[in-house]
């Protein structure tokens, strides 16, 4: 059964049941100092609505209309607590910046200019292996797959991407010494 609120009915409604989203609010410790107390108050007094809307019983007789307030309790609690949910989901999600600049440390030039070299180097690093040796390369440090999953993704054996790991190390050696310096 699907009631309406009507606007005539609205404003008595609302004295006579808004104290359900008054006390999950208190239930649930958001006390009016919360910097989101106003938003519980509207989202507690849309699911007060919600509940009136699809309490399946007559409310004009008496046992039905307490039967409705703790319906309608249970039904806002929820809705509170469902709300609650996903502002600590997307607080956890959420970084915090540090408070001050030396919490948030200084960027080592040097590890990032080697970082620079590697990756211009890489497209030549990759002219002077197979293709086999290209693709290895490529799943190892692009995709950062382990030696199983690139041999499982290329159907071959482990022993076999061992072998072009050695290989691939063995051809790009001269590579370290330009890197050292």
């Amino acid at each position: 059964m699907q009631r309406q609120l009507e606007e005539e009915m609205e404003q008595d409604f609302f004295f006579v049941h808004d104290a359900i989203v008054f006390g999950a609010m208190k239930k649930m410790g958001i006390r009016y100092d919360h910097m989101n107390y106003d938003d519980f108050i509207q989202i507690g007094r849309l699911k007060l609505v919600g509940a009136y809307q699809s309490f399946p019983k007559d409310l004009h007789q008496e046992t039905y209309f307490y039967q409705f307030t703790g319906y309608a309790y249970r039904k806002v609690y929820w809705g509170l607590m469902d709300q609650i949910r996903k502002e600590q989901k997307v607080f956890e999600r959420e970084a915090a910046l540090p408070e001050s600049y030396k919490e948030r440390g200084t960027v080592d030039h040097q590890a990032f200019d080697q970082e620079i070299i590697v990756w211009t180097m890489f497209s030549s690093m990759l002219q002077c292996l197979t293709e086999k040796e290209q693709l290895y390369l490529k799943y190892l440090v692009m995709d950062q797959l382990t030696i199983t999953e690139i041999a499982k993704k290329l159907q071959v054996s482990r022993k076999t991407v061992y072998t072009w790991k050695k290989q691939v190390a063995k051809k790009l050696s001269h590579y370290q010494t330009v890197l050292k310096q």
